[in-house]
């Protein structure tokens, strides 16, 4: 017999059945509803926790990517452009830089010119004041020691227009002499120079 206690009405449509079917059933016990909140509550963070320590396991496992660096190219320095071309006070010649070229040897100057060394200038020519000009041309040049030889030069040495001087520190100054007056030729010579370190013979071929 069935143990269903209400007595049945149109809304039992199985009337050969044990139990009913219609809207008179028996309630269902409190647990049963309680049940899935239960399993959201406890599984779900047991799901996400084993989920974040297996993607962190699998993370540590796998070999850290090697940090490349970006290779440094040594820096270059920019091309410097030219600087201007050394400048010298009026009738100096800058070492290496004179026009004129001594003929001993062909060493070049080293030094700077001394513009208050003696010179000598002699006039070998039968140009009357040629002498005293030159000397003047030297003076407005920045030399403050010039001394014009009186007469005419008698030695038949050197044969053309000679800038000498007695030594190598003076070297400098002999050339910037013989820049300032246009000479080409430059000679150490202990014995043409005298009493001045930097003596300057006129000839024919000197022009004014």
């Amino acid at each position: 017999m069935s143990q269903y206690s209400y007595s049945p009405d149109e809304f039992d449509a199985d009337e050969d059945g044990v139990t009913p079917v219609g809207v008179h059933r028996a309630q269902l016990p409190a647990w049963r509803s309680w049940l899935p909140l239960l399993l959201v509550i406890v599984i779900a963070p047991m799901l996400a926790w084993g989920a974040v320590t297996l993607l962190g396991g699998a993370a540590g496992g796998k070999p850290a990517a090697k940090a490349t660096s970006v290779a440094q190219v040594p820096e270059t320095e920019a091309p410097q452009e030219p600087g201007p071309a050394p400048t010298t006070e009026v009738g100096q010649v800058a070492p290496g830089t004179g026009s004129a070229e001594p003929t001993d040897g062909g060493s070049k100057a080293s030094g700077s010119t001394d513009f208050t060394l003696g010179v000598t200038v002699h006039n070998g020519t039968t140009v009357s004041g040629l002498a005293g000009r030159t000397g003047d041309r030297l003076r407005n040049a920045g030399y403050t020691s010039v001394t014009v030889s009186q007469g005419i030069y008698s030695a038949t040495d050197p044969q053309v227009t000679t800038v000498f001087y007695g030594s190598d520190a003076n070297l400098a100054s002999a050339q910037a002499i013989a820049q300032t007056l246009g000479i080409d030729n430059v000679v150490r010579s202990t014995d043409a120079t005298g009493s001045n370190p930097l003596v300057v013979v006129l000839r024919s071929d000197f022009q004014e």
